[in-house]
């Protein structure tokens, strides 16, 4: 740890790049000195009068990836493919396939994470597009953004007043309401003739999909378990749900 005396006198591309180098540290939690890691952190951003934003009090992860991002832009350097993952290398200015006329209504899911993997997934495999109801997080929620890793940037998305409404608009367009859920009346995803529409409903994480959207459903699909767990999570389900529709839909 320098001094402050030493730390004043460093360059502005130099301190940045040294409050980037801790900020690495404590979002890939390496080593076991995080409580130093932090302490250090922070009389630099008091030696430097930090505003709140910039110091590390009640920050999330993904709040600071974003800090990360902009001290690495202050000290001239480029993203960390293991630290900020939102242009990976790789990544392509335009999609390779054709969008399939598929889309997904999240209604009521709690997770951030699991939405934002929703929006990812939804462009891995060339979904249309997210609609959103109920208290399922906003586009500007952090941790939505840190899985989606920029694709809630251009998956066309729409939030909805009620669920009811997304699927009426659906129906109205020739879309069939497909609902991935477990239980009686489901099929076997492997056995799925899959319409040339479709709407997925994506139920809560606990409670699964509500009785009286079950009921404006014309298929329920899920996916044979081979553990003791009776289901799986729901942005992994939607996942191998999603993949299932990319290689078995006929154009």
């Amino acid at each position: 740890m320098y001094s402050i005396q030493k730390f004043s006198a460093l360059a502005p591309t130099t301190k940045a790049k040294r409050f980037a180098e801790l900020l690495r540290i404590l979002i890939l939690q390496l080593g076991n000195d995080m409580a130093q890691i932090r302490n250090e952190y922070e009389h630099y951003a008091e030696w430097e009068n930090f505003p709140a934003s910039k110091r590390l009090n009640g920050k999330n992860q993904a709040e600071l990836i974003d800090l990360y991002k902009d001290f690495r832009t202050e000290a001239g350097l480029g993203f960390e493919r293991d630290v900020y993952l939102e242009n990976e290398p790789g990544d392509r200015s335009e999609a390779v396939m054709q969008t399939l006329p598929y889309a997904v209504l999240a209604h009521n899911l709690r997770s951030g994470f699991n939405i934002g993997s929703v929006f990812r997934t939804s462009d891995c495999f060339g979904l249309e597009a997210v609609h959103l109801s109920g208290y399922t997080p906003d586009i500007d929620h952090a941790m939505l953004k840190s899985a989606a890793r920029g694709t809630e940037r251009w998956i066309p998305h729409k939030r909805w007043e009620t669920p009811f409404d997304c699927i009426q608009a659906h129906l109205a367009n020739g879309y069939s309401i497909i609902a991935l859920e477990t239980g009686e009346g489901s099929v076997p995803i492997s056995t799925v003739e899959w319409p040339k529409k479709g709407l997925i409903i994506l139920g809560n994480e606990e409670l699964g999909i509500a009785p009286d959207l079950l009921e404006k459903c014309s298929l329920k699909v899920e996916i044979p378990m081979a553990g003791r767990k009776a289901s799986m999570n729901v942005a992994g389900a939607f996942a191998v749900l999603s993949y299932a529709i990319r290689t078995g839909y006929k154009f």
